[in-house]
């Protein structure tokens, strides 16, 4: 039987305490400094700002925040642990795990497996790097519509890491792409499809791709609202009503994955943290989104995600 609890950085909650839930977002990292010479828009290094933005967040319902900084992208607990004490009232989850080839370094893609497994299931049992926060989700991941060797390595290492400790996993895809491969590699490494969930997937708002992963009993997650670069949000309105119409509403996870500094407004960016709560659930209910389904993409959804309870009666 799945764990009805929840670990987070302040420690243990219950389902019910998780309230709204934003399902990936970053709070601070340290981005790898290739990176930074190539991209400096991923900058996200101030404290105070970032607890300026997440008490938006918090003031327009938000409750619980999971922190989707990997070990590969710059991950830094320490600084996430002071954004998450200046803002107590919201729950922050800390992850473990690897976003994607891309980002790691040709030392951790030649890293022995077993030992990133070792590592992984230490921050879950017993904190990431040195503190006693430990993790609560674990993440892999894959390139732009390729599953090859160092792609497969990472979600080797979430499915053992998932099979041995028993928490969800959540996945980066690639501008949308190769999450049906991803659930199915998972599965056939003993990974529970109801365990996981594919991030970005509105990047690619094909409702037939959705529809068969949904049906397997995988999580998708919707993270782009106001990023109208990768499209507008009508896409995301009719993909969202089509899903809920099919009865798959239940299968959706709502995030904003800013992970830019440009996107938040407390470093001079947008459209905010609090975009989705402010801006696009309005907009769903306008085009007609029932409350009663709003209710399950931000909390009840989540709920049984990160718990693994699938009934509403076996939640505490």
């Amino acid at each position: 039987m799945p764990s009805r609890t929840v670990t987070t950085i302040s420690g243990e909650i219950s389902g019910e305490a998780l309230g709204v839930v934003d399902y990936h977002e970053h709070l601070y990292f340290d981005a790898p400094s290739w990176l930074l010479r190539e991209d400096r828009d991923f900058k996200l290094d101030n404290v105070d700002s970032s607890a300026e933005e997440l008490r938006f967040w918090s003031a327009a319902g938000g409750n619980t925040i999971v922190e989707m900084t990997a070990i590969d992208f710059g991950r830094n607990i320490r600084e996430v642990i002071r954004v998450a004490q200046q803002v107590p009232e919201v729950n922050v989850i800390a992850i473990t795990g690897y976003n994607k080839p891309y980002f790691c370094d040709r030392a951790i893609l030649l890293q022995d497996e077993q030992e990133m497994v070792d590592g992984c299931i230490r921050d879950i049992q017993v904190g990431i790097d040195g503190t006693d926060v430990r993790a609560g989700i674990m993440k892999g991941g894959s390139g732009y519509n390729t599953f090859q060797e160092p792609d497969q390595k990472l979600m080797r290492i979430a499915a053992k890491v998932q099979v041995q400790t028993g928490v969800p996993v959540i996945t980066h895809t690639e501008a949308g792409t190769m999450g049906f491969e991803q659930v199915t590699f998972l599965a056939d490494h003993s990974v529970s499809p109801d365990r996981v969930c594919l991030s970005h997937m509105d990047r690619n708002p094909d409702f037939w791709e959705h529809k068969r992963i949904a049906e397997m009993g995988a999580f998708l997650g919707y993270d782009c609202p106001g990023k109208a670069k990768y499209g507008p949000d009508q896409l995301r309105v009719d993909l969202l009503k089509r899903m809920i119409e099919a009865g798959l509403g239940g299968q959706i996870l709502i995030g904003n994955d800013l992970g830019r500094p440009s996107y938040w407004r407390s470093y001079g960016g947008g459209p905010g943290l609090d975009f989705v709560l402010t801006r696009f659930v309005p907009r769903l209910r306008d085009e007609g989104v029932s409350e009663e389904a709003i209710r399950d993409l931000l909390v009840n959804n989540p709920r049984r995600f990160l718990t693994g309870a699938w009934q509403e009666t076996e939640c505490p």
